[in-house]
């Protein structure tokens, strides 16, 4: 299929893009005018610069006869401060946004996925927004359901907690542990109580992979839910995930816990309310992911 992928420079939409690729898809990448487009050009991934214009968006994925779109495009801030509210709009509403319109005036798009947090759903609320971030992934999920009554389009949500595997440059805490592990360095945590829902990425991509399959092939009776999650099969505090590191890395950990207070509206229990695309469980193991990662 001819897929469209905002996002695809990110942690995930490499991973993705390079199983799509190897699946036989084509795929074309949009992308901002800052973007660092070089692992597009090595993966032969055809580039196009937003413009900003819903018209340009609509020619292009007319043009290039788009089967289907996944977004996983996002502006992630954990806080925000008042002169970043633009930027957070612009990126996970207002963009997104005009690629849905550009979607419904086009005669190709059969289907799109929309990637959402688990940080929509604070203490395991049908919706409260850890923070601004997860606030306007929900904005744009509603946005969401017009387009799903006003269009033959298959609208799905993927929503995800946390991910981890090799090639990651976030700073995300295994990538913290293994700086602080080779530098002997002491890490100051909080008390470490709150439970992970981690997922290796292999097993993030091969639900993508499903779920574009599902799209493709089945009537949307198949889905019946709007939104799904793909969650991890074992759920560790954050002191047992320190000690499976270390048991699979055989590197000690300096870590002074207690030393930092929890953050506010820190989440202790993450999202459980979610349903896991049909026919997908993960495989990967949080010591087999990290003996990964660290191999």
């Amino acid at each position: 299929m001819k897929v469209l992928l905002t996002g695809a420079t990110g942690f995930i939409g490499k991973a993705l893009s390079a199983k799509l690729l190897t699946s036989g898809h084509s795929l074309i990448a949009l992308v901002r005018h800052s973007t660092d487009d070089s692992f597009l050009i090595e993966h032969h991934i055809k580039v196009f610069v937003d413009n900003g214009t819903v018209d340009s968006l609509a020619d292009l994925l007319q043009t290039e006869k788009v089967e289907g779109i996944i977004h996983l495009a996002s502006l992630y801030l954990k806080d925000h401060s008042t002169g970043d509210i633009p930027a957070l709009l612009e990126s996970n509403i207002v963009f997104p946004a005009r690629l849905l319109e550009a979607a419904k005036l086009s005669t190709t798009v059969k289907w799109s996925i929309n990637t959402g947090t688990f940080f929509q759903h604070y203490q395991q609320a049908n919706y409260s927004p850890v923070n601004l971030y997860a606030a306007t992934k929900q904005a744009f999920e509603d946005l969401l359901i017009f387009y799903q009554e006003t269009t033959p389009i298959k609208f799905v949500t993927l929503k995800i907690n946390d991910t981890f595997g090799p090639n990651d440059t976030r700073v995300k805490i295994l990538n913290l542990w293994k700086r602080y592990s080779e530098n002997n360095e002491v890490l100051q945590m909080s008390a470490g109580e709150q439970l992970i829902d981690m997922i290796y990425i292999d097993d993030v991509v091969d639900g993508f992979e499903l779920m574009i399959n599902h799209l493709a092939t089945k009537p949307i009776s198949f889905l019946p839910e709007r939104c799904y999650a793909l969650s991890a099969s074992e759920r560790v505090s954050l002191r047992e995930l320190a000690q499976i590191y270390e048991e699979v890395s055989g590197l000690p950990l300096n870590i002074e816990w207690g030393a930092m207070p929890y953050r506010p509206r820190e989440v202790m229990v993450p999202w459980s309310g979610g349903v896991r695309p049909p026919q997908w469980t993960p495989k990967v193991t949080l010591r087999e992911g990290i003996a990964k990662l660290i191999s």
